[in-house]
C-alpha cells in the first residue's frame, strides 16, 4: 500500500489546532453577556415560571379559603344583626306601652282600682268577690 504523508510545519500546525484560552478569565475581562447555551437559559426561564405560576396558584386557593371564611362570618353577623334589630324594635314598643300604662295609672283612678283587682285580688269595701275555679267553664 501506498500511503500519503503530507507535511506539517509550524505555520499550518496552529491553524490546526483550536487557539489556547485559560480556564477562567479574569473578572475584568469576564463578558458581559452569558456564555451558556440558550437552552441551559431557557430551561432556568422556565423554571422560574413554573415555580411564580405554581406560587400563584397556591396564593388563589388559599385566598378562597380565607374569603369563603370570611365571608360566611359577614352574613351570620348580618343575620345576627337583623334579628338584634329586630328584638329592639319589639322592646321599644313594648317600652311605649308599659309608659303609656304608667301614664294612665298616674292620671286614672279606674286604672288603679282595675289593677288592685285583677292582679292583686282586691275588693272595695261592700264589694262580693265571687272567684271560679281556673279550669271550669261557663255552662
Amino acid at each position: 500500500g501506498f500511503c500519503a504523508v503530507s507535511r506539517v510545519t509550524a505555520a499550518n500546525y496552529t491553524a490546526l489546532t483550536p487557539p489556547h484560552r485559560p480556564a477562567t478569565l479574569p473578572s475584568h475581562m469576564q463578558p458581559a453577556v452569558s456564555t451558556r447555551s440558550p437552552r441551559r437559559a431557557t430551561q432556568a426561564i422556565r423554571r422560574i415560571v413554573v415555580i411564580l405560576v405554581a406560587i400563584l396558584i397556591l396564593a388563589g386557593i388559599a385566598s378562597l379559603f380565607v374569603t369563603g371564611r370570611a365571608t360566611s362570618e359577614l352574613q351570620q353577623s348580618r343575620k345576627r344583626v337583623e334579628s338584634l334589630n329586630a328584638e329592639i324594635r319589639q322592646l321599644e314598643k313594648e317600652n311605649a306601652r308599659l309608659r303609656a300604662e304608667i301614664d294612665s295609672v298616674k292620671k286614672s283612678t279606674f286604672a288603679v282600682e282595675r289593677i288592685a283587682r285583677e292582679d292583686l285580688g282586691m275588693s272595695k269595701r261592700g264589694e262580693v268577690v265571687y272567684l271560679l275555679p281556673a279550669n271550669s267553664q261557663p255552662r
